[in-house]
């Protein structure tokens, strides 16, 4: 078990889902179903909880679970630029990693495109 505590709990709705694990110095965000018009919202709140979050117990890394991530539209990922951008200009900075499904290979290509906004920051891992 963890000695830090964290605040945040799951969100999501019909279709989509995230989860989060956290394991000593690092939060997993596990995403699930279909990151579509009815998510964004849920991912646009949820991340700026998460950054909050992260700088309140000094997190070192916060990793994005997509492995079971079948969607995400154009929407959803301008929320994740959003992130991006406001860890990029914190006084207080944190690793981004997303994991990713080889077998979704649309995952691979947009998110290179987030990796490239904050090359020091933010890593792209696929996960068999």
């Amino acid at each position: 078990m963890s000695a830090l505590q964290s605040t945040l709990t799951s969100a999501g709705g019909e279709g989509f889902q995230v989860t989060p694990k956290l394991v000593d110095f690092n939060l997993r965000l596990v995403f699930t179903g279909n990151g579509d018009m009815h998510a964004t919202p849920v991912v646009n709140e949820y991340l700026k909880l998460v950054h909050e979050e992260a700088l309140r117990i000094g997190l070192s890394q916060v990793s994005c679970d997509f492995k079971q991530l079948t969607f995400m539209n154009s929407s959803c990922f301008k929320s994740f630029v959003v992130w991006i951008d406001t860890v990029k200009n914190s006084e207080i900075r944190y690793q981004i990693a997303f994991l990713t499904n080889p077998n979704l290979p649309w995952q691979r290509r947009s998110l290179e495109a987030l990796r490239r906004l904050a090359a020091n920051l933010v890593t792209i891992e696929t996960i068999a």
